[in-house]
């Protein structure tokens, strides 16, 4: 344990050993720091080896505010690019590389190995890890700060929250900083399964295609990408980047709504003169799409089931094709969710130090703020670069 309260105010506690907790450790240590990080898991890093499919998709070339549901990002994102984190992971000896959508990626596409190359610099750096140990309050005193956890009370000069959210395995201490004044915003869960009822018979199927979501009959986003059919619900990328806009809509959501263009690549009248052309009455979609779909579109048109291929018939077959719509009846729980929306409030939360407005010594990180980002990597780059902010400060 930490003893005492270090003259040079070094001595820094981190809670949670997550992404931004780790990066943060290190550079504290790196600098000189003392630094302890308590986590109430069994291991270290645990949450990123199921981000990206196992492969860790660390950043995006494409990292902007806009991918993020507050301007507050701004700032940090513009110090702390892609470029800077991948020259970062380098540094660290971990070699990323980039996909054609700008998705960063450890260059072995193992997020074992980047957990294994942090677990490594964590012990080079002397880096204090307490596991199983769950932080349960954060007291001010002259000096600095007590931390009370399951294994005993902790003395440190300074703390930095950053125990991430419980989606997925995590577990939610807001109430940690809630006593200082901090308002918490409801979580809401994100880059998750859509859920559904209309898809039948579909589970596991995968499609790339163009899809966008709507509200309240206001389309808010579309984009190209993958799906993956399940019972009841819709994954994959596509959809999880489609979630979270869902996530945001803190609105009464009255209606949401799925439209799905299973051919982007063909204009709805080519579609219609190819189906007139060359299909079949009695099986128009077998050479086009996957059978469960093909089901699925055609039980939703009003056409005749006659044997007969007529111009009217192809061009219900193409737009049914072009414009599938699903009725979304919300997100998936928080079990099947990797990030949650929602959290410690930004207005008292210094945009360029993440130190608290509140409380002065004390740093909030990661996903514990109310800051999430799309699918894509956005979510990891923002755990990075709010690390590397708030320890350029914190000495």
């Amino acid at each position: 344990m930490l003893q005492g309260v270090g003259v040079m105010s070094k001595k820094v506690l981190i809670i949670g050993g997550g992404a931004s907790g780790i990066l943060c450790a290190l550079k504290v240590a790196e600098n000189g720091g003392e630094v302890t990080i308590v986590e109430r898991n069994d291991r270290v890093g645990k949450k990123l080896l199921s981000t990206g499919n196992g492969k860790c998709n660390l950043s995006n070339l494409n990292v902007s505010a806009e991918a993020y549901n507050d301007t507050f990002v701004k700032k940090i994102l513009n110090k702390y690019d892609a470029k800077r984190i991948m020259d970062e992971f380098a540094s660290l000896g971990l070699l990323c590389k980039a996909d054609q959508e700008g998705r960063i990626y450890p260059y072995s596409e193992s997020a074992s190995t980047v957990v294994n190359v942090l677990l490594q610099r964590l012990a080079e750096r002397r880096v204090n890890v307490i596991c199983d140990c769950v932080a349960q309050k954060i007291e001010k005193k002259e000096n600095g700060f007590a931390v009370i956890t399951s294994k005993g009370e902790f003395f440190t000069d300074k703390v930095v929250l950053a125990s991430g959210s419980d989606a997925t395995c995590g577990l939610n201490s807001h109430s940690l900083v809630s006593g200082f004044g901090h308002k918490i915003v409801p979580l809401n869960y994100a880059i998750a399964p859509l859920l559904c009822k209309d898809v039948r018979g579909a589970n596991g199927v995968r499609a790339k295609v163009y899809a966008s979501i709507s509200i309240n009959g206001e389309t808010l986003m579309g984009e190209r990408g993958e799906l993956l059919f399940k019972d009841n619900a819709i994954s994959g990328v596509l959809a999880f980047r489609l979630s979270s806009m869902l996530a945001r809509y803190r609105d009464d959501v009255k209606s949401c709504q799925l439209e799905v263009d299973f051919v982007p690549d063909m204009p709805e009248k080519d579609l219609a003169e190819y189906v007139y052309n060359n299909c079949r009455a009695y099986a128009p979609l077998e050479g086009i799409l996957h059978k469960a779909l093909a089901f699925n579109v055609l039980a939703t048109l009003p056409m005749d089931r006659s044997l007969i291929m007529s111009r009217k018939k192809a061009n219900d077959i193409a737009r049914g094709c072009k414009t599938f719509k699903v009725n979304i009846t919300g997100i998936g729980s928080k079990n099947s969710a990797q990030v949650a929306g929602g959290g410690i409030a930004l207005e008292d939360i210094d945009d360029v130090t993440l130190q608290s407005r509140l409380c002065k010594g004390l740093y909030i990180i990661g996903e514990v703020e109310n800051v999430d980002g799309l699918c894509g990597g956005f979510n990891l780059h923002w755990a990075w670069a709010s690390a590397l902010a708030c320890s350029e400060d914190i000495l």
